[in-house]
């Protein structure tokens, strides 16, 4: 791994640790929608063994135990201790025997070859230091005609652009003048999605696009949400001295999303699926 990638591997681990507790638990759960989209459109069947990679809160974990039922199972891994201990009392207190959850890199797993009939990873691939590494560890622990589920955030969509538009130049300030063309947006297009899942030898590749409009009660709720998940690695780069006009500045132009019943938010997302050959 490079020295970037470890770097990378190293701010995502103190990011979600530091997250664990109120991940997706601040304002619309959002992970959680989404998971249950994708597990409704993958063809899950009662008894199946499903991996999930990146698991956090179980988002996917809960609603894929549910349709695989009793009889299946499902494994969830997280490299955040912080996360697996969460998730597993809400396995505990759900009182689900047939899901659990392990700590665990997804860049090196330590699971047989061919031992499941789906691996599924939620909002996690551009994440990783080495995704091409990790999509070869959902292929190898696949058996054939396996199928791998994944969902990422679109190019277009109209959440994040907006949020990023906002931070930007407090983000990187005060170097203005060297602003990254973009935020790190890796596999947001579906090319780049087939294309991955492709090159790790998957076949029958199908993308879909998934949206869906979340209301925030106000503008503190708003700026708590993103504390709670990945975007406070951007947050977190704003230095104290300007993080209050950051919010000011959130606060003021979220006022065009305003609704009598609260702040709508449009989010869009990718749905991946692929098979591994029979």
């Amino acid at each position: 791994m490079t020295d970037k990638g470890i770097e990378k591997r190293e701010e995502s681990l103190r990011v979600f640790s530091q997250t664990a507790t109120i991940y997706d638990r601040i304002g619309p759960q959002i992970f959680s929608y989404f998971g249950q989209r994708l597990a409704d459109l993958a063809d899950l069947d009662a008894g199946d063994k499903v991996l999930d990679i990146a698991a956090g809160r179980g988002a996917l974990l809960f609603p894929v135990a549910a349709k695989v039922g009793p009889t299946g199972h499902v494994t969830a891994i997280d490299f955040s201790p912080e996360m697996v201990r969460e998730t597993a009392k809400d396995i505990e207190s759900r009182k689900l025997s047939h899901a659990e959850i392990r700590y665990m890199d997804a860049e090196q797993m330590n699971l047989p070859d061919a031992s499941f009939d789906w691996v599924m990873c939620g909002f996690a691939l551009w994440m990783f230091a080495e995704p091409a590494r990790v999509l070869q560890e959902f292929y190898r622990v696949l058996r054939h005609g396996g199928r791998v589920a994944l969902s990422t955030w679109a190019a277009d969509n109209p959440s994040q652009i907006w949020c990023n538009e906002v931070l930007r130049p407090f983000v990187y300030a005060p170097a203005t003048k060297d602003f990254p063309a973009k935020f790190d947006t890796r596999f947001h297009t579906p090319l780049q999605l087939e294309t991955a899942l492709r090159e790790a030898g998957f076949v029958d590749t199908q993308i879909s696009v998934e949206e869906k409009d979340f209301v925030y009660a106000d503008e503190e709720q708003y700026w708590s949400s993103l504390w709670s998940a990945g975007f406070r690695r951007q947050l977190e780069k704003i230095t104290p001295d300007l993080l209050e006009q950051a919010r000011s500045a959130v606060f003021q132009k979220f006022q065009k999303f305003k609704k009598p019943d609260g702040f709508h938010k449009l989010n869009r997302a990718l749905f991946a699926f692929g098979t591994k050959p029979a």
